[in-house]
């Protein structure tokens, strides 16, 4: 024992330190919450977790006969992984007539729904209207009782499409029956885990991998829009080999009859099913919208691993990008069914502002490493000066200029503040587009530039980050969620550089709402109509505030993992660790929680009400 407490006490005294330290930073308050919210932590249980969100007899009979303003027919089509032929997918029956305990499973739990306004459908159909809604679900997969009322629910405001959040469930007997989550039809024991909690309609996570999942609905009128007329676009063997197009000829039907048709046996194909989804989200998102209801309501089914080609998802995303003229470049993601979307950026200038006070060593480090390693050469780097007083400062300037024609310096002589000195370099840039770049930012990749400005460059879209590392690899800024700590927070903060994190939302592209000004692009056009950044926000949080006002605006913003950048984070200015800047950090706060507080309350669209609002690697709310 005395060994053991030997080998364990500097764990034991790290520990202690790290603890002082976020007592020190923190104050006592927050020191608290978070001791708190450690023992949660260790007691969590998921699957108790999953019975508590039940719904209550009284619920279940509330739902049942609450009347709501739109009750569409939801068509129920139940796809079949892995299926060989037509006739076997569309009814998955086993040869000795019986049908198969998995789809008997997931029929049992859509006729235990509360919501009752539902039919089974092999196929869209004729007897099917535009108003009502196709649901497709697959076979052995189950929906919580509650699943087809809450869908119908977040249609209430019109939305044409809708998916949930889900996790993933196994049958074991063995268990003892304490460590077992629920029977299903008094035989089933089943066992719960691997919830994914996803964020409201991203496309360019969708376009990432297939987010969306397997739970969902979306308008007949919007999956007859974009069929009809789509032979020419499904006559390549898109989703299937040429083998099953073969046996289908064999038999005597024609592509037609499967491929422009969404049917049990066409979907259960994942190729065909992520070009499903993407075509329909991009229609509901012109019309109606993409709603997200951020509950656990469908379990998956276990299973093992699909021997589906990465290149099949591929030819989808190919064929999504060519309808939609986007010139890009898909290059692998960090899993096998995830990629990345390089867009190809038009010639554009890109002004690179930069603020900067004395320290000229770093700012000498930071411009040196646009100068030396960007393959983009259409840019201007603006130094704004802020009350510089070493000569050597002077000097450098002097150099610089003299021998950088695409470098300037400009003068602010007014107390710092870092939203007057952005929109001051801004004001005096000639590009069309505009970096901010903390000056203590320095460059990892060549392409980061056009990494940037392509997705920058895409409709929509307002301002665009890349992930910042620490000198060390570990991650400074992998996107902000806003509501973490109460106010905002970076993702990944401390974590591996190469770590795809939660869903692999550190390392593919996707929507988020805030970035961080450390290195943040944005048209300069959207820059002004937004107002720029806010003078009242001197250091803390106008990134934020910024990036809030253009989601306010309509626009949607981007994280580009694959742009990375090194941010020795608050050597320019140091640390906010001397009371006057506590304090003025604490009014900044305020300011902005006022300004912001239905944003807050409501939740940032980009994460999701079960993940914890103090963590940022997306760890669930215990």
């Amino acid at each position: 024992m005395l060994g053991n407490d030997q080998e364990n006490a500097p764990d034991g005294r790290n520990a202690l330190r790290k603890g002082f330290d976020y007592l020190k930073s923190r104050g006592l308050k927050e020191f608290g919450a978070h001791a708190v919210e450690k023992v949660r932590d260790a007691r969590f249980d998921y699957n108790a977790w999953v019975r508590s969100q039940e719904p209550s007899p009284s619920l279940v009979g509330y739902q049942k006969n609450l009347w709501m303003k739109r009750s569409p027919v939801l068509c129920v089509i139940m796809t079949s992984p892995g299926a060989g032929n037509m006739d076997s997918a569309a009814r998955s029956d086993r040869e000795d007539g019986k049908t198969s305990p998995d789809r008997a499973a997931t029929a049992a739990s859509v006729k235990a729904s509360t919501y009752g306004n539902y039919q089974f459908t092999e196929t869209l159909n004729s007897q099917i209207s535009d108003e009502d809604f196709l649901l497709v679900i697959r076979e052995g997969d189950l929906i919580t009782r509650d699943a087809f009322f809450e869908i119908v629910k977040a249609l209430q405001d019109g939305a044409d499409a809708v998916y949930t959040d889900e996790d993933s469930y196994r049958e074991d007997r063995n268990d003892p029956e304490g460590e077992l989550s629920r029977k299903a039809g008094g035989e089933r024991k089943l066992v719960f885990s691997s919830p994914l909690f996803k964020p409201d309609y991203s496309p360019e996570y969708l376009r990432s991998m297939n987010y969306v999942g397997q739970l969902f609905a979306v308008r007949a009128g919007i999956v007859r829009s974009f069929y009809a007329g789509a032979e020419q676009d499904m006559a390549k063997d898109l989703f299937f080999p040429k083998e099953d197009t073969r046996s289908l000829k064999e038999k005597g039907r024609k592509r037609a009859d499967w491929d422009l048709v969404p049917s049990a046996w066409s979907l259960a194909d994942e190729p065909a099913y992520y070009d499903f989804v993407l075509r329909c989200c991009e229609c509901a998102a012109r019309r109606g919208g993409v709603r997200h209801v951020p509950k656990v309501l469908c379990h998956v089914k276990e299973r093992g691993t699909s021997m589906i080609s990465p290149a099949r998802l591929r030819r989808v995303l190919e064929e999504d990008l060519k309808r939609n003229g986007i010139q890009a470049f898909i290059e692998g993601g960090p899993s096998v069914r995830s990629f990345h979307v390089r867009r190809e950026p038009a010639a554009s200038l890109v002004s690179i502002i930069i603020p900067s006070r004395d320290n000229v060593k770093m700012l000498k480090a930071c411009v040196s490493s646009i100068l030396r390693r960007s393959s983009w050469q259409h840019y201007e780097i603006i130094i704004v000066e802020n009350n510089s007083v070493s000569e050597q400062t002077f000097a450098w300037y002097r150099e610089i200029c003299e021998k950088e024609s695409r470098v300037r310096v400009i003068r602010f002589d007014r107390p710092f503040n870092f939203s007057l000195l952005v929109n001051e370099g801004v004001m005096n840039s000639s590009g069309d587009y505009v970096i901010l770049m903390n000056n203590d930012v320095t460059v990892r990749t060549a392409d980061w530039i056009e990494r940037l400005l392509g997705s920058c460059q895409a409709e929509g879209v307002g301002a665009v980050g890349p992930k910042l590392l620490y000198p060390d690899g570990k991650v400074q800024s992998a996107g902000i969620v806003t509501g973490l700590m109460g106010f905002a927070g970076s993702m990944m903060v401390g974590e591996d550089g190469d770590d795809p994190g939660y869903m692999n939302r550190a390392a593919v592209l996707q929507n988020v709402s805030a970035l961080t000004a450390a290195c943040l692009m944005v048209k300069k056009s959207v820059y002004r109509r937004a107002g720029g950044f806010s003078p009242e926000l001197a250091v803390a949080l106008n990134d934020v505030d910024f990036c809030l006002r253009l989601l306010e605006m309509g626009y949607r913003n981007v994280f580009e993992p694959t742009a990375l950048l090194t941010h020795h984070e608050s050597m320019s200015r140091g640390m906010e660790d001397t009371p006057e800047k506590k304090k003025r950090f604490e009014a900044e706060k305020k300011y902005f929680v006022r300004r912001w507080i239905k944003f807050l309350k409501a939740g940032d669209p980009c994460y999701n009400p079960n993940l914890s609002d103090r963590k940022c690697d997306w760890s669930q709310k215990s």
